[in-house]
C-alpha cells in the first residue's frame, strides 16, 4: 500500500493491462452485432475526411462528425490501418480518463486501498472500458465522457476554463452536452451562496454548444442523409411515450442498467458512509453531478424501448464516473473493511467476466 500510494500509476497500469489481456477484440463486422453498430456512420466519414460523405448516414450521428473527420485524417497522414487507429485511440482515452482521476484523488488525499477500489470500479466496468475496446468506433463515447469529467474538475475547482474545455469537448462529441449546461442553470437557481459561474457564463456556455452544434448540423445537411433531424429527435425525447411494448419488454429494459450500474451500489453500499444529512449539505460539485446525472440517465429511458433497447446500458453509464466522483467529493469512506475489501474485489473480478466483451464465458448461461 505505501509503495501504491508513492506510485499509483503502477496500480493502473497492472490493472488495465489485465483488462487488455483478457478482452474481446472485435473486427468491423463482429462489432457491428455486438453493439458498434453506430460506428458505421463514424467510419463513413473517417474514410471520406477531409471530404464531405455522400454515403446516407443518420444525422444524429453526422452532427458528431469531427472526432472522426480527424481520426481519418490521422490515419491517411500516417498511414496506419483506420481501424487500428480508432481501437488505439480508445487506449489511449481510457489511460488519459484513468490519469485525470488520479489528479482528483491526489487533491483529496485518498488513501491506497480506495485508490485500488475506484480504478476497479472504472476499469473492470465492462460498459467503461471493455466495450470501447471491443468495439473502438464507438470512441465519441470517450470523448464525451472524458469532457464531461474535465468540466466537472472545473466546477470543483472553481476554474472557467477547464469547464469551458470540458463543454467544448463534450458537445463535439455527443449533443448530451446539452445536460452539462441544464445542470449548470438549475444549480445556479438552486445555490442561495454564491457560485463561480455567472448567468453572462452560463450564456456564454449556451453560445458555445449551439455554435458547435450548427457546425456539425451544417455538416450533416451536406451530405446525404436517410432520416430527418425532427422525425429523429421526435422519436428521442418522446418515445417511451409513442412506443407500444409489452409490460415484460420494459422491465428488461429498466432492469439492463444495472449490468453497469451494479458494482457502483455495491461499492457505495460496502465502503462508503451514507449518512443522509450529507445530502443536505452537498457542495456545488455534488449538487452537479447528481442533477446532471439524473438528466443522463433520463435520457435513453424517455426515448424508450425501441430506440434505446440495450444501449441503455452504455448511455445510462455515461453517469457512472460522476457518481462514482461524487462519493469522493462529498462522502467520508469506512475504514476496518477486510472481509467487505475481499468480498468486494471477488465480485468486481466476477463482474468483468463479461461473456461478450471479455475472454471468459463462465457467465454466457446469464445472458438475457
Amino acid at each position: 500500500m505505501n509503495y501504491i500510494h508513492k506510485n499509483p500509476y503502477t496500480i493502473v497500469i497492472l490493472i488495465f493491462a489485465f483488462v487488455l489481456l483478457t478482452n474481446s477484440y472485435f473486427d468491423y463486422d463482429q462489432s457491428l452485432i455486438f453493439g458498434g453498430a453506430d460506428g458505421i456512420s463514424y467510419l463513413e466519414m473517417s474514410k471520406k475526411s477531409p471530404f464531405i460523405s455522400e454515403t446516407p448516414l443518420k444525422p444524429i450521428h453526422a452532427e458528431r462528425f469531427l472526432f472522426p473527420y480527424i481520426i481519418g485524417i490521422f490515419s491517411k497522414i500516417t498511414s496506419i490501418d483506420l481501424y487500428i487507429s480508432y481501437r488505439s485511440l480508445c487506449i489511449l482515452l481510457i489511460l488519459m480518463i484513468n490519469f485525470y482521476l488520479l489528479t482528483i484523488f491526489r487533491k483529496y488525499k485518498l488513501s491506497s486501498i480506495h485508490i485500488i477500489f475506484i480504478f476497479l470500479l472504472f476499469n473492470l466496468n465492462p460498459y467503461q472500458t471493455r466495450f470501447y475496446i471491443s468495439n473502438p468506433l464507438i470512441i465519441t463515447d470517450l470523448f464525451f465522457i472524458l469532457g464531461s469529467i474535465i468540466s466537472i474538475v472545473g466546477i470543483d475547482n472553481n476554474d472557467k476554463k477547464k469547464f469551458y474545455l470540458g463543454l467544448i469537448i463534450s458537445s463535439f462529441a455527443r449533443q448530451s452536452a446539452v445536460a452539462i449546461i441544464i445542470s449548470i442553470l438549475i444549480l445556479k437557481f438552486l445555490k442561495k451562496e454564491k457560485f463561480f459561474i455567472s448567468y453572462r457564463d452560463i450564456l456564454f456556455s449556451w453560445l458555445i454548444f449551439i455554435t458547435i452544434y450548427l457546425i456539425g448540423f451544417t455538416y450533416s445537411k451536406l451530405g446525404t442523409v436517410n432520416v430527418s433531424h425532427s422525425n429523429i429527435y421526435i422519436i428521442h425525447f418522446f418515445g417511451l411515450l409513442i412506443e407500444e411494448v409489452s409490460l415484460k419488454q420494459k422491465i428488461i429494459f429498466f432492469i439492463w442498467p444495472f449490468l453497469s450500474f451494479g458494482p457502483l451500489i455495491l461499492f457505495f453500499i460496502l465502503f462508503v458512509n451514507l449518512n443522509f444529512k450529507l445530502f443536505k449539505n452537498l457542495n456545488t460539485v455534488g449538487f452537479f453531478i447528481i442533477i446532471y446525472s439524473l438528466l443522463i440517465i433520463s435520457q435513453p429511458i424517455i426515448s424508450g424501448v425501441e430506440m434505446s433497447g440495450r444501449n441503455i446500458i452504455r448511455l445510462s453509464s455515461f453517469a457512472f464516473l460522476p457518481l462514482l466522483l461524487l462519493s469522493v467529493f462529498n462522502f467520508e469512506f469506512k475504514n476496518n473493511f477486510k472481509f467487505r475489501s475481499i468480498f468486494f474485489i471477488l465480485s468486481i473480478f466476477i463482474w468483468t467476466c463479461h461473456p461478450t466483451f471479455s475472454k471468459f464465458n463462465f457467465l454466457e448461461v446469464f445472458k438475457f
